[in-house]
């Protein structure tokens, strides 16, 4: 088995499996925002001072910030793993 070969199918399953992870890490984020905004809604009807809007809005875009990065992050996995993959097909076939 070729080296190439080897890691590229090691990157595109990392790839992919981070991938999934940032997307299932972005529904997350997805429903939190729909948790506080409920939650908040709730708060300002009930005259409660405990609840900082900017609070939440800094934990989603932290959220969102590390998401985005396993997200490019596994895009950029998948595309070096698949380059690897198809050298060593071009190479087989000369």
């Amino acid at each position: 088995m070729d080296v190439k070969q080897s890691w590229g199918g090691i990157s595109i399953s990392l790839g992919i499996i981070s991938l999934l992870w940032s997307v299932m890490s972005l529904n997350g984020v997805i429903g939190q925002d729909h948790l506080f905004t409920d939650i908040g809604a709730f708060l300002n009807l009930t005259g409660s001072n405990l609840y900082d809007k900017t609070y939440a809005e800094n934990i989603l875009e932290v959220d969102r910030h590390k998401n985005f990065i396993v997200l490019l992050t596994g895009i950029g996995m998948a595309i070096v793993g698949s380059l690897l993959m198809k050298s060593c097909h071009r190479k087989k076939a000369i």
